[in-house]
Formats: C-alpha cells, structure tokens, sequence
C-alpha cells in the first residue's frame, strides 16, 4: 500500500489479499502451534485437507469508490474466480476454453447480489480419494479424514489427519484418541452454517443430501469443464 501511495494510485488500484490454503502444520507450524498462534483460526485442518482449514482463506478487498469499506459477503468464491473477475475489471471477454470454472464475483464485491453467483465449489486435497463438494451450507467429503498429510509424530513434516488433533486439541465426531474411530461412517457431511469448524459429521442424520452431493460430484468427474452441472 505504500508502494501505491507513492506512485499515486491508491485510489484507483484494486488490492486483494488472499491466499491460496490454509497453513500447514510443518516443523514451522508445529513450533507456531505451540507458541499459541491459530495458523487457521479455529478451522478443523491444515493445508492439504479437505476440511475447511486446508481450504477456506482470508479474502479482503480494496478499491476505492468501487468497494464500501467495510462490508462483508457471504457469497462462496473461489480464487480460480479470479480470472473471471480480473477479465471483467478490465472489460475483457474470456473464450470458452478459458477458465471454464471459472464465475466473475465481481458483483459481490462491488454490490450485495441476492442470488449465489457460484453454488457449489470442488476441493481437491491431496489425496485423490478425498475430492469434495460444497454446495450452500453442506460440505460432502468422500472418505475418512481430511486427505492430507498424516504423519503421526509431531515434528515430522507430514505430520497431520487424526493423529495431529491430539497436539492440536481440534475435535471431530469422527476421531478418538487421535483415530478413526471403528464405528465412524466411510464418509463426512457437515452443515458449515450451524457447524462451521465441523466438530459433528451428520452424514447418517442427512442420507438425502449426502446423495445428492454425491451424484452431482460424480457429474462433475464425468464433464468436469462444465461448471453449471
């Protein structure tokens, strides 16, 4: 910001600062940790999950004139939203073979849309088999755990998944004593409005929606470069 200031375009550059996952709980992380710093807040995760804290990142806008100080959207985006956007910033026109998935959010930040722009968002974690959805307050993820690292001794550079919360004190209804527990379902399914920091999975309260998310899911894996699906 103060590089702008001195070239005199503050008032007529958008800034966005972002990132793009959540920290990772390495030696770093580790030591962070224990010195009281919430790499991501209070977020089930670290980057590599596909729990929210290996995903979910801080999003703050500014432009002046373009964007109110101080609002705030619950719209669900995603950084690959930025192609989208910075092609509309700059009256551009994307073909269809660039940035498929990717929406312009410009309206949410320059406006309050009453309509989603995107309703659903895929994560990829590091493991295949963990690939999820979120599509308005639910979250389906396919299988046990977050799919990230899963070292099992702090200090290890991979060290994550079930094993961590025992370090990290992070609960989830789904792991005891820093496991799987043998009952757990094969799948998770959290409601990010009423559980954002996913303490319970509902996926056996829930059946019809964790259906639902699921054969929209595997849309997606059969036509992945058609967003609308």
């Amino acid at each position: 910001m103060e590089t702008l200031d001195r070239q005199g375009v503050a008032d007529n550059t958008l800034v966005i600062f972002t990132s793009d996952n959540g920290g990772m709980l390495n030696m770093g992380g580790q030591d962070a940790w224990s010195r009281g710093h919430r790499l991501n807040g209070d977020l089930l995760g670290f980057k590599f999950d596909a729990w929210e804290g290996g995903h979910r990142v801080p999003f703050i806008a500014r432009w002046p004139g373009k964007i109110e100080a101080g609002t705030r959207s619950d719209q669900l985006i995603c950084n690959v939203d930025m192609l989208a956007t910075f092609a509309s910033v700059a009256n551009t026109e994307l073909t269809a073979a660039e940035g498929p998935d990717s929406f312009n959010v410009l309206p949410t930040m320059v406006g309050d849309p009453t309509e989603p722009i995107r309703d659903h968002a895929v994560l990829a974690a590091r493991q295949p088999s963990h690939l999820s959805i979120r599509q308005g307050p639910w979250m389906l993820i396919g299988a046990q755990g977050g799919g990230g690292f899963t070292a099992v001794k702090r200090g290890a550079h991979t060290f994550g998944g079930p094993s961590a919360m025992q370090f990290t004190g992070q609960v989830n209804s789904d792991v005891s004593a820093g496991k799987i527990r043998p009952d757990a379902p094969k799948a998770q399914l959290y409601n990010l409005d009423t559980d954002p920091y996913q303490s319970k999975n509902v996926i056996r309260e829930n059946p019809e929606v964790a259906d639902q998310l699921k054969q929209r899911l595997e849309k997606i894996r059969r036509v992945p470069t058609r967003p609308g699906l």
